[in-house]
C-alpha cells in the first residue's frame, strides 16, 4: 500500500487553479521531486499533504498511522531559543504520551551532533544558512514515514548540502521534495512529479532524463495545439457559411464544434519567460571596477576577512563561496560601501551603477502589489532608451494583467524572486551583484538568468551555493577559507576544484613523502621522491605568479600577443603538474613495493 494516495483531486485560488482532477501516489523508500514553475502551487501541494490546506474536491488516503514531518520553505524567524530547545520542543510535539521518555534527549544530542552546531547557541544569532541546518535537523529527528521538504538546499553552504544529500540517501523513509537545485535534483531523486497547469505527471528516471522527455512532451504538445487550432478555425468558417447546422446530418459535426469550443477555452498555453533583457548602462569609466589592498574585517574580535588584496575588473564574472556564515554577504556590503574595513584600502571605479539583489528581497515593499513595486505611479518605463508599457515589461516575466494588483506578500518565494529580478533589470546597470540569486526560482527562470549573466557586458558579481548556476556562469572565484583567509581562483568551477583537490593532494603526499623519507633507507628512491618534492614546490611558485599576474589591474591592459602567452604558461605549468603527480604517485607505489 502506497504511503498517500491522493485521488482525483481539485484545487483552486480566486482563479488559480493549483489542481485539477489530480492524482498521485508516493510508495515506500522513495525520493520523490516535485518540480514546476513559480507560483504553480508546489508549496500548497505539500500544504495538502500535511494536513494544513483542504482540497475543493477529490480524496487523501494515508498509509495507517503515518508519521509525517514537513520542512517549510522559510526559515524560522526571530526565535530567541537555543537550538536543543528548538529541536526538543519538536519532538515532544510529535510524540505522545506513550513515547514520552528520557530517550528523547538522547535523539536530540544525536541531531544536533549530525548537524555539526552548538546546541546552547540562540537561533536569533545564526545566520541564514545555519537557521536552515537548525531547521532541517527539526524535522529529520523521530524517525517520520515522510519527509516533506520545501526547497531544503535555499541558503545551505555546498559543503553542507553534500552532507544532506549523503544523509538522505540514507534515509529509510520516503521524501517528497520541492527543488530547483539541479545538481542536488540529480544526486537525490528516484522519480520526478511534474505539476504543470494543473496536472500531475509522473517521469520516470533521474533529472536529466525528465528534462529530455519534457522537452519533447512540449515539441509535441505545441504541434497537436497547432492542428487543433487549424481544425477549429475550419469549422469555425463552416458554421459562419450559414449551412444548416441543426439538421440531422450535421447535428454530430455542430456537437463537435460546441467541444471544440469549450477545449479551447479551458487550454491553458504552456507558460514561457520571453524577451528579458538588462537595462544595461555602458557609463563606466577605468577597467578597475574595484580594488581591495590589506583588508581587515573582525567581528567580537574573530578575523572574518584577514589581510585580503584583490581585484575586480570590468567584465569579470565573479563568483563567491564558502561556508555559510564564513563572511560572504559581508564583503559585498565592504563592496557596496554599506560596511568598512577596520584596515586596508577599498578602491570603487568612477561611474558605476549597481543592480543589487538582495537575498532578503529587502527593496521589495510586501504590503504593496505587483505593480505599485515596479511603476512608482507611472505606466511608462524607460529600458534601453526606449518607451515601454509597465505592463507589457512585467507580462515578459510571466505577471499576467489580473495579477498586478495582488499584494508582495501573497506571492511565493520564487515569485518575489521573479519580481526583484524584474525590478533590477529596470535600474541601468554596469554592475550586477546577486546575493543567492538562485533561491526559489524554477528551472526555466534560473536557465534564462544564466543565459542573461553571459550575455552580460559588465561586471557580475555572485554569492550562490547552487553547483550548476555557478558552473554555467563565472570565470572567477574568490574562496572562504579558515579565520578569514581568502584565495582567489582564475577559470570555472571544475577547475577551481580541481586545483583544491590537487592542493590536498599535495598537503597530504607531503606529509607521506617526510614520514617516507625518514623512515625508508632506499636511497634511490628517496632521493627521487626529493627532486619530485622539489619540483612541484618551484611549479607550484610559477603557477601561482602566473595566476598572480594574469589577475593583476594591468593584465587587460597589456596586448594580446602578451595575454596569450602568459594564459598559455599556465594552462602548460598546470599539465606539468598533473604529469607531476602521477609521476610521484608511481614512485611512492614502487617505494612501497620494494620495501614490503
Amino acid at each position: 500500500m502506497p504511503l498517500i494516495n491522493i485521488q482525483n483531486a481539485y484545487l483552486s485560488f480566486s482563479n488559480i487553479e493549483i489542481l485539477k482532477n489530480s492524482t498521485l501516489h508516493i510508495n515506500n523508500n522513495e525520493r520523490v521531486c516535485l518540480i514546476g514553475k513559480n507560483g504553480t502551487g508546489k508549496s500548497t501541494l505539500l500544504k495538502v499533504i500535511n494536513k494544513k490546506q483542504e482540497l475543493d474536491k477529490g480524496r487523501i488516503i494515508y498509509k495507517k498511522n503515518i508519521n509525517i514531518n514537513y520542512l517549510k520553505q522559510e526559515n524560522p524567524r526571530n526565535i530567541n531559543i537555543s537550538i536543543y530547545d528548538f529541536i526538543h520542543l519538536s519532538l515532544i510535539r510529535n510524540q505522545d504520551n506513550k513515547k514520552k521518555n528520557t530517550n528523547s534527549t538522547i535523539e536530540v544530542e544525536k541531531i544536533i551532533n549530525l548537524i555539526q552546531l552548538n546546541k546552547n547557541t540562540l537561533l536569533s544569532k545564526l545566520s541564514g544558512g545555519l537557521l536552515r541546518k537548525v531547521a532541517l535537523g527539526r524535522v529529520l529527528i523521530g524517525n517520520p514515514d515522510l519527509l516533506l521538504l520545501d526547497e531544503p538546499t535555499n541558503h545551505l553552504d555546498m559543503k553542507t548540502v553534500s552532507w544532506l544529500e549523503k544523509f538522505l540517501k540514507k534515509f529509510s523513509g520516503s521524501i517528497l521534495f520541492v527543488s530547483h537545485d539541479r545538481h542536488f535534483i540529480q544526486n537525490i531523486s528516484t522519480r520526478i512529479i511534474d505539476l504543470d497547469r494543473g496536472k500531475l505527471v509522473s517521469w520516470p528516471g533521474d533529472y536529466k532524463n525528465f528534462i529530455k522527455l519534457k522537452n519533447d512532451s512540449y515539441r509535441i504538445e505545441k504541434i497537436q495545439k497547432k492542428l487543433f487550432d487549424k481544425n477549429l478555425e475550419k469549422e469555425e468558417k463552416w458554421i459562419r457559411k450559414g449551412i444548416k447546422a441543426r439538421s440531422t446530418r450535421n447535428e454530430g459535426r455542430f456537437k463537435n464544434l460546441k467541444k471544440l469550443r469549450i477545449e479551447h477555452k479551458e487550454y491553458k498555453k504552456i507558460e514561457q519567460l520571453n524577451n528579458i533583457k538588462i537595462n544595461q548602462s555602458e557609463n563606466t569609466l577605468g577597467k578597475i571596477i574595484f580594488k581591495l589592498k590589506n583588508i581587515d574585517f573582525l567581528i567580537n574580535k574573530e578575523y572574518i576577512i584577514k589581510n585580503f588584496s584583490s581585484t575586480i575588473q570590468h567584465g569579470d564574472k565573479l563568483g563567491i563561496i564558502g561556508k555559510n556564515g564564513c563572511g560572504k554577504s559581508t564583503i559585498i556590503k565592504i563592496l557596496t560601501g554599506e560596511k568598512k574595513p577596520q584596515k586596508g584600502e577599498v578602491y570603487t571605479g568612477t561611474g558605476l551603477r549597481i543592480a543589487y539583489f538582495d537575498q532578503n528581497r529587502s527593496i521589495l515593499n510586501p504590503n504593496k502589489s505587483i505593480i505599485d513595486n515596479i511603476s512608482y505611479g507611472t505606466d511608462k518605463i524607460i529600458f534601453n532608451g526606449k518607451e515601454k508599457h509597465i505592463i507589457g515589461y512585467l507580462k515578459s516575466f510571466n505577471f499576467q494583467p489580473n495579477q498586478l494588483k495582488i499584494l508582495v506578500k501573497t506571492l511565493s518565494g520564487g515569485e518575489c524572486n521573479r519580481l526583484l529580478l524584474a525590478l533590477l533589470f529596470l535600474q541601468p546597470s554596469n554592475v550586477l551583484i546577486l546575493d543567492e540569486p538562485t533561491n526559489d526560482l524554477d528551472l526555466d527562470t534560473l536557465q534564462l538568468l544564466e543565459n542573461i549573466i553571459i550575455d552580460y557586458k559588465g561586471t557580475v558579481i555572485i554569492v550562490s551555493h547552487d553547483k550548476t548556476f555557478i558552473q554555467n556562469t563565472v570565470n572567477k572565484f574568490w574562496y572562504f577559507k579558515k579565520n578569514g583567509s581568502i584565495s582567489t581562483h582564475l577559470g570555472n568551477y571544475e577547475s577551481f576544484k580541481e586545483e583544491k583537490n590537487n592542493f590536498k593532494k599535495l598537503k597530504i603526499k607531503t606529509h607521506q613523502s617526510h614520514f617516507s623519507i625518514k623512515n625508508k633507507k632506499n636511497n634511490h628512491f628517496n632521493k627521487k621522491l626529493r627532486q619530485v618534492l622539489c619540483s612541484i614546490e618551484k611549479i607550484e611558485d610559477n603557477i601561482k605568479k602566473l595566476q598572480n599576474e594574469a589577475n593583476g589591474p594591468y593584465f587587460l591592459q597589456k596586448k594580446l600577443k602578451e595575454r596569450l602567452l602568459i594564459l598559455t604558461k599556465l594552462t602548460q605549468e598546470e599539465k606539468i603538474l598533473e604529469k607531476k603527480f602521477l609521476y610521484w604517485e608511481l614512485l611512492e607505489q614502487s617505494l612501497y613495493k620494494k620495501n614490503k
